[in-house]
């Protein structure tokens, strides 16, 4: 086999490889001899169909196959003889066979050549946070708010009571998509619909039947109300207020702790310290990530741009599935999905960069590390250990979490690291956004 490469591009190559002793009328003659006593033919027995028969009905498709064969294994060890790696599916441009003798091209990506990661002059903004007694109430607030339930009330409605209607809208005397509902709770001021029709509320008793009138806003988000004057026939079935659990030993049952509400307390903070650690860890690093990726530069082969690309679509179509979103009518576009895929691409040959130049491998401890952390909010953490030291896939998933972790870790080594507070809320709204 003789193998020819040359470069078309700055990341394109052409490859031609020629095999002198292709012997490919044998291999023909040979898949023929396999396939005849299975050929049906009428009036003929099965397997006693003459070989020529079988040469002019089966011949074109067994030299296909034949060649193809000889192409796929030739085209591998042509790779491997010249200790190339395609960055994608080759192309074959064109092929030849005569006398014997098959000669074929193809066109292919390579991955660049990485030469340095470049981090002088870097500085990269590392963000901090703690968990303070005041955060620690403000979430005991949010569970009490969780748990609360709703108090009957003979007086009227005002701002932050809990009111259930029916309404039925019309325009012009028509009625409109989305214009009525039964049994639906709103707060008052809460914004669940807008201010025009709750304000008309506040006042009202439980029973009270009212018209509300009000102009939908230019800018609403259904296009065939914007700017159109409604009215809704309303009637108030209850008016209500929050009533919030106490914060005792009860509330903390209900919360699923024993040892009343200083064991709660001890409960919600180590909760809260785990979530502020892997928060702050993921924003970190996608701060690292952006920045390494913004000061190094490569030049990308576009068949792995575009299977990531693919890979991102499908993750958003899936994640909106199972949101219960219908995803049939929504004309995705790949175009959208293309800048984030060069990052991720660019992302992973300059990690893999700094793991090769490092030799960075996964620590076992940080290994068992990591799993522990996950099982220790599990009923049975034991079970979780067990079941990430025994899966090979998840266990892998582990090992490059602490690969990249480790690579974030290089990287501050060898930048200026700008230090920033921020509080609990802060960060977690952000993680929101």
């Amino acid at each position: 086999m003789q193998v020819t490469v040359e470069n078309v591009s700055e990341l394109g190559r052409q490859m031609t490889v020629t095999l002198d002793d292709a012997n490919i009328e044998q291999a023909v003659q040979e898949r023929l001899k396999s396939i005849r006593p299975t050929v049906k033919m009428a009036g003929f027995r099965p397997g006693k169909v003459p070989m020529k028969t079988v040469e002019r009905t089966h011949g074109p498709s067994a030299r296909r196959d034949v060649i193809d064969d000889l192409v796929q294994s030739s085209m591998q060890e042509a790779f491997t003889q010249e200790e190339i790696n395609p960055a994608g599916p080759p192309h074959i441009n064109s092929m030849d066979d005569k006398d014997g003798t098959l000669i074929y091209t193809i066109q292919y990506e390579v991955f660049p050549d990485v030469k340095e990661i470049k981090l002088e002059g870097i500085s990269i903004e590392k963000t901090v946070a703690e968990v303070n007694d005041e955060d620690v109430d403000q979430m005991l607030e949010t569970l009490r708010d969780q748990r609360m339930t709703w108090e009957p009330l003979k007086r009227a409605a005002k701002e932050g009571d809990g009111v259930t209607i029916d309404f039925a809208g019309s325009i012009d005397g028509e009625n409109f998509d989305g214009g009525n509902g039964k049994d639906v709770l709103l707060v008052i001021g809460d914004g669940t619909m807008l201010a025009e029709f709750e304000n008309q509320l506040v006042g009202k008793k439980t029973d009270q039947d009212i018209t509300i009138t009000m102009t939908f806003p230019d800018d609403y988000r259904a296009e065939h109300l914007q700017g159109k004057e409604a009215t809704f026939a309303v009637t108030v079935k209850s008016v209500a207020k929050k009533k919030l659990p106490k914060l005792d030993k009860d509330f903390a049952k209900l919360c699923g702790v024993e040892g009343g509400i200083s064991a709660l307390k001890k409960e919600v903070q180590a909760n809260m310290l785990r979530e502020l650690s892997t928060t702050l860890k993921a924003q970190n690093k996608r701060k690292v990530m952006d920045s390494l990726t913004e000061n190094n530069q490569v030049e990308l082969p576009e068949s792995p741009v575009e299977r990531e690309a693919e890979y991102l679509l499908e993750q958003a179509k899936t994640n909106l599935k199972n949101q219960g979103v219908n995803v049939e009518g929504i004309p995705f576009n790949i175009d959208d999905f293309n800048d984030a895929a060069r990052k991720r691409v660019t992302l992973s040959l300059l990690i893999g960069k700094i793991i090769s130049d490092n030799g960075i491998t996964p620590d076992e401890d940080r290994i068992k590390e990591v799993i522990d952390g996950i099982a220790e909010s599990y009923e049975d953490p034991e079970d979780v250990v067990k079941f990430y030291m025994n899966d090979q896939q998840k266990l892998s998933e582990i090992q490059m979490m602490v690969v990249e972790d480790m690579v974030v870790e290089w990287i501050y080594d060898h930048v200026k690291i700008e230090q920033s507070t921020s509080s609990f809320s802060e960060v977690m709204n952000a993680a929101t956004a």
